[in-house]
Protein backbone atom coordinates (compact mmCIF):
# COMPACT_ATOMS: atom_id res chain seq x y z
CA UNK A 1 0.00 0.00 0.00
CA UNK A 2 2.75 2.33 0.63
CA UNK A 3 3.96 1.75 -2.70
CA UNK A 4 0.54 2.46 -4.39
CA UNK A 5 0.75 5.74 -1.69
CA UNK A 6 4.39 6.83 -3.50
CA UNK A 7 2.93 5.81 -7.31
CA UNK A 8 0.07 8.49 -6.83
CA UNK A 9 1.98 10.66 -4.82
CA UNK A 10 4.53 11.27 -7.79
CA UNK A 11 1.69 11.14 -10.35
CA UNK A 12 -0.08 13.91 -7.95
CA UNK A 13 3.39 16.14 -8.35
CA UNK A 14 3.70 15.99 -12.38
CA UNK A 15 -0.65 17.05 -12.08
CA UNK A 16 0.18 20.23 -10.29
CA UNK A 17 3.14 20.93 -12.45
CA UNK A 18 1.26 20.34 -15.76
CA UNK A 19 -1.72 22.58 -14.05
CA UNK A 20 0.27 25.07 -13.46
CA UNK A 21 2.09 25.46 -16.45
CA UNK A 22 -0.74 24.96 -18.60
CA UNK A 23 -3.02 27.53 -16.75
CA UNK A 24 -0.27 29.41 -17.55
CA UNK A 25 -0.03 29.02 -21.17
CA UNK A 26 -3.80 29.42 -21.41
CA UNK A 27 -3.55 32.58 -19.72
CA UNK A 28 -0.91 33.86 -21.85
CA UNK A 29 -2.53 32.63 -24.96
CA UNK A 30 -5.77 34.22 -24.41
CA UNK A 31 -4.51 37.26 -23.49
CA UNK A 32 -1.83 37.50 -26.45
CA UNK A 33 -5.18 37.00 -28.61
CA UNK A 34 -6.88 40.08 -27.25
CA UNK A 35 -4.25 42.10 -27.15
CA UNK A 36 -3.50 41.33 -30.74
CA UNK A 37 -6.95 41.03 -32.03
CA UNK A 38 -8.65 44.31 -30.48
CA UNK A 39 -5.54 46.78 -29.63
CA UNK A 40 -3.37 45.97 -32.76
CA UNK A 41 -5.87 44.73 -35.49
CA UNK A 42 -3.71 41.48 -36.24
CA UNK A 43 -5.44 38.23 -34.91
CA UNK A 44 -3.81 35.51 -34.35
CA UNK A 45 -5.12 32.07 -35.17
CA UNK A 46 -3.34 30.35 -33.14
CA UNK A 47 -4.19 31.58 -29.49
CA UNK A 48 -8.06 30.78 -29.52
CA UNK A 49 -6.95 26.98 -30.65
CA UNK A 50 -4.46 26.47 -28.03
CA UNK A 51 -6.41 27.93 -25.37
CA UNK A 52 -9.25 25.02 -25.97
CA UNK A 53 -6.43 22.41 -25.87
CA UNK A 54 -4.90 23.43 -22.86
CA UNK A 55 -8.42 24.01 -21.17
CA UNK A 56 -9.00 20.50 -22.28
CA UNK A 57 -5.59 19.24 -20.69
CA UNK A 58 -6.53 21.04 -17.40
CA UNK A 59 -9.72 19.43 -17.18
CA UNK A 60 -9.07 16.42 -17.16
CA UNK A 61 -5.87 16.69 -15.04
CA UNK A 62 -8.19 18.61 -12.79
CA UNK A 63 -10.74 16.04 -12.74
CA UNK A 64 -8.03 13.74 -11.45
CA UNK A 65 -6.59 15.81 -8.99
CA UNK A 66 -9.87 16.48 -7.47
CA UNK A 67 -9.49 12.51 -7.07
CA UNK A 68 -6.99 12.33 -5.10
CA UNK A 69 -7.86 14.96 -2.33
CA UNK A 70 -11.23 13.80 -2.17
CA UNK A 71 -12.58 17.09 -3.16
CA UNK A 72 -14.81 15.38 -6.27
CA UNK A 73 -18.73 16.10 -5.76
CA UNK A 74 -20.31 13.80 -2.85
CA UNK A 75 -23.61 13.95 -1.67
CA UNK A 76 -22.33 15.81 1.81
CA UNK A 77 -26.35 15.62 2.79
CA UNK A 78 -26.65 11.83 2.85
CA UNK A 79 -22.32 11.44 4.31
CA UNK A 80 -23.22 13.86 7.03
CA UNK A 81 -26.10 11.75 8.18
CA UNK A 82 -24.33 8.31 7.95
CA UNK A 83 -22.66 6.95 11.17
CA UNK A 84 -18.75 7.01 11.12
CA UNK A 85 -18.12 3.23 10.18
CA UNK A 86 -21.08 3.12 7.39
CA UNK A 87 -19.53 6.39 5.88
CA UNK A 88 -15.96 4.34 5.88
CA UNK A 89 -17.93 1.82 3.97
CA UNK A 90 -19.72 4.01 1.44
CA UNK A 91 -16.24 5.67 0.81
CA UNK A 92 -14.84 2.51 0.14
CA UNK A 93 -17.37 1.59 -2.36
CA UNK A 94 -17.33 4.98 -4.37
CA UNK A 95 -13.79 4.86 -4.27
CA UNK A 96 -13.96 1.07 -5.69
CA UNK A 97 -16.75 2.44 -8.27
CA UNK A 98 -14.38 5.18 -9.53
CA UNK A 99 -12.02 3.23 -9.58
CA UNK A 100 -13.86 0.72 -11.98
CA UNK A 101 -15.54 4.02 -13.47
CA UNK A 102 -11.97 5.20 -14.71
CA UNK A 103 -9.80 1.77 -15.56
CA UNK A 104 -12.79 1.53 -17.96
CA UNK A 105 -13.02 4.49 -19.40
CA UNK A 106 -8.96 4.53 -19.55
CA UNK A 107 -9.27 1.27 -21.64
CA UNK A 108 -12.04 2.55 -24.27
CA UNK A 109 -9.66 6.29 -23.95
CA UNK A 110 -6.60 3.67 -25.04
CA UNK A 111 -8.61 1.81 -27.64
CA UNK A 112 -9.97 5.05 -29.42
CA UNK A 113 -6.51 6.85 -29.56
CA UNK A 114 -4.72 4.28 -30.98
CA UNK A 115 -7.09 4.51 -34.33
CA UNK A 116 -4.81 4.83 -37.32
CA UNK A 117 -7.64 7.33 -37.92
CA UNK A 118 -6.85 9.75 -35.06
CA UNK A 119 -3.27 9.89 -35.63
CA UNK A 120 -3.99 11.28 -39.11
CA UNK A 121 -5.93 14.64 -37.52
CA UNK A 122 -4.40 17.92 -37.33
CA UNK A 123 -6.16 21.18 -36.21
CA UNK A 124 -7.37 23.70 -38.28
CA UNK A 125 -5.28 26.65 -37.64
CA UNK A 126 -1.93 25.69 -37.00
CA UNK A 127 -2.12 22.15 -38.11
CA UNK A 128 -1.31 20.57 -34.41
CA UNK A 129 -1.31 16.98 -34.44
CA UNK A 130 -4.93 15.80 -32.84
CA UNK A 131 -3.39 13.14 -31.05
CA UNK A 132 -1.74 15.78 -28.62
CA UNK A 133 -4.63 17.28 -27.21
CA UNK A 134 -6.13 13.71 -27.19
CA UNK A 135 -3.60 12.48 -24.92
CA UNK A 136 -5.59 14.35 -22.09
CA UNK A 137 -8.30 11.73 -21.73
CA UNK A 138 -6.09 9.44 -21.51
CA UNK A 139 -3.69 10.45 -19.14
CA UNK A 140 -6.43 12.06 -17.00
CA UNK A 141 -7.90 8.51 -16.75
CA UNK A 142 -4.59 6.85 -15.49
CA UNK A 143 -3.80 9.61 -12.74
CA UNK A 144 -7.29 9.06 -11.54
CA UNK A 145 -7.28 4.92 -11.87
CA UNK A 146 -4.11 5.61 -10.19
CA UNK A 147 -5.49 7.57 -7.10
CA UNK A 148 -8.84 6.04 -6.88
CA UNK A 149 -7.08 2.41 -6.59
CA UNK A 150 -4.51 4.27 -3.93
CA UNK A 151 -7.85 5.65 -2.03
CA UNK A 152 -9.39 2.45 -1.92
CA UNK A 153 -6.14 0.24 -0.27
CA UNK A 154 -5.85 3.31 1.84
CA UNK A 155 -9.20 2.61 3.78
CA UNK A 156 -7.96 -1.19 4.20
CA UNK A 157 -4.74 0.49 6.02
CA UNK A 158 -6.60 2.45 8.24
CA UNK A 159 -9.24 -0.24 8.87
CA UNK A 160 -6.23 -2.84 9.98
CA UNK A 161 -4.38 -0.17 11.87
CA UNK A 162 -7.77 1.46 13.70
CA UNK A 163 -8.19 -2.40 14.67
CA UNK A 164 -4.94 -3.22 16.30
CA UNK A 165 -4.72 0.14 17.82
Amino acid sequence: MKLMAKISNICFHLERILAVLLFAFMTTSILLGVIFRYFLNNPLKWTDEFAMFSLVWITFIGGSMSIKLQKAAVMSFVMDRLPPRSRKVFLALAMLLVFAFSAFLLYLALKWITNPHIMLQRSQAVGLPMVIPYVAIPLGFFFMTIHALELFLSFFGKSRQEGGA
